[in-house]
């Protein structure tokens, strides 16, 4: 029988799979979850965000995504999702709860489900993760040619030999899977985020192309980090 401290971490397991969809980071990581609490077969969860005005349709589908995340788990019967501090977290935790889609819940606000958002967002950290995991290998002198030609088997390889590259090749890996929908081992573990090769002759632009895609993921993040410490931890500094 599974005690309350296995069943907390199994719910914080689940919680580490949401993503901010505009950071390419859980909520966990970024300290957005405020409160896990389980009483029995129910799990109740707040969280946060760094503004009151944080944009509706993002908050929207991370509280979905927790609902969601916590449901897969087989001793769950019922799950709560709280917004907290938030200009909207009335509608959302309503829309939520009832399992409303964003259209249901905004009309005002929307002209149509959030699916083609979260492709975006999604489509951006396959590349943000892609950039910083071929920036690493290019450091440790592996050619651009390599590089290219690398299968996922040979990335999956390279995790024993440079334990340091490890998360990062999972996590790559992991989107790839989630973003092109496969992954055997004999594929090309590079590609653009419709699949098709990188040509060796568009290598560099195509590099410039992901490394501003990923600075500007990392600057948001460290923006919002820096308002969400700002609002709730100024006793901190």
């Amino acid at each position: 029988m599974k005690t309350k401290v296995d069943r907390r971490k199994e719910v914080e397991d689940r919680l580490a799979q949401v993503m901010d969809p505009e950071l390419d980071e859980s909520l966990i990581e970024l300290g957005f979850i405020d409160e896990i609490r389980i009483d029995g077969r129910r799990v109740t969860v707040s969280f946060k965000l760094p503004t009151y005005w944080c944009s509706p349709n993002f908050a929207f589908l991370m509280a979905s995504d927790i609902r969601d995340r916590i449901r897969e788990l087989d001793w769950v019967d019922e799950v709560s999702v709280r917004l907290k501090d938030h200009l909207y977290a009335d509608a959302i935790n309503d829309g939520v709860s009832k399992n409303r889609s964003f259209a249901e819940t905004f009309p005002e606000f929307s002209s149509g489900e959030l699916n083609q958002l979260r492709k975006t967002f999604r489509d951006k950290a396959f590349l943000a993760r892609q950039d910083r995991l071929i920036r690493y290998l290019l450091k440790r002198g592996m050619t651009k040619t390599a590089i290219l030609n690398f299968t996922i088997q040979d990335l999956q390889e390279l995790s024993g030999d440079y334990p340091a590259l490890k998360n990062h090749i999972e996590s790559y890996l992991s989107i790839r899977r989630e973003c092109l929908g496969t992954g055997e081992a004999h594929d090309t573990a590079f590609v653009k985020k419709d699949g098709r090769r990188i040509a060796l002759q568009e290598f560099a632009d195509y590099l410039k192309e992901t490394q501003r895609t990923r600075v500007s993921m990392e600057f948001n993040a460290i923006h919002c980090r820096g308002l969400f410490q700002t609002r709730y931890h100024k006793e901190e500094e």
